[in-house]
């Protein structure tokens, strides 16, 4: 009779196992899907031109993603003032880079005074809405010129906010968008 109990057992724990190994894969195979259609958005290059007492950076904009990227704005703390694109696609027939022209005079407050905390920030929307931020830290040295400051953004090391969902909101979206296609 014992050893029923123990078969009962041994039976339940691979049936157990069985079931854990295909949750992980199939999660995994969701998480997947979702992340294939998300876009990344990034500064992947940087221009600078001065003349006089003007700087001017000229930042270059790529979706280095496999989604589309909607409502994209990039702002410089410190410059009054925003970049906008309505749609940044990936690599494909559509795909192009966009370049942003920041003119930054004498008199913005990132180049006239020392700030603490500066910042590059992107931020754009995926297909479904989310929101997702890049902020690139930016350091002040001090110019030829004083008073005025040269500003040095860190495109290297970006700070990205992107959306964290559970496994049943990734798996809702992609339903959803499987629906709409």
């Amino acid at each position: 009779m014992e050893w029923i109990w123990w078969a009962g057992f041994l039976v339940l724990f691979i049936t157990g196992g069985a079931a854990y190994y295909l949750w992980q894969v199939f999660s995994a195979q969701t998480r997947d899907d979702f992340r294939a259609q998300q876009p990344i958005l990034r500064v992947t290059n940087m221009s600078a031109m001065t003349a006089g007492n003007i700087l001017t950076l000229i930042p270059q904009l790529e979706n280095v993603g496999r989604g589309v990227a909607y409502d994209c704005v990039l702002h410089l703390g410190g410059w009054e003032g925003s970049f906008s694109v309505k749609k940044v696609y990936p690599q494909g027939p559509r795909y192009q880079k966009h370049a942003a022209s920041l003119v930054l005079g004498p008199d913005t407050p990132l180049r006239a005074k020392p700030q603490s905390h500066g910042y590059l920030r992107l931020s754009y929307r995926d297909r479904w809405g989310l929101k997702y931020d890049c902020w690139y830290p930016v350091t002040q040295s001090l110019s030829t010129t004083p008073p005025l400051h040269n500003i040095q953004i860190d495109l290297e090391h970006p700070d990205v906010n992107e959306p964290a969902l559970s496994f049943w909101k990734m798996r809702a979206l992609l339903r959803k968008s499987a629906l709409q296609e």
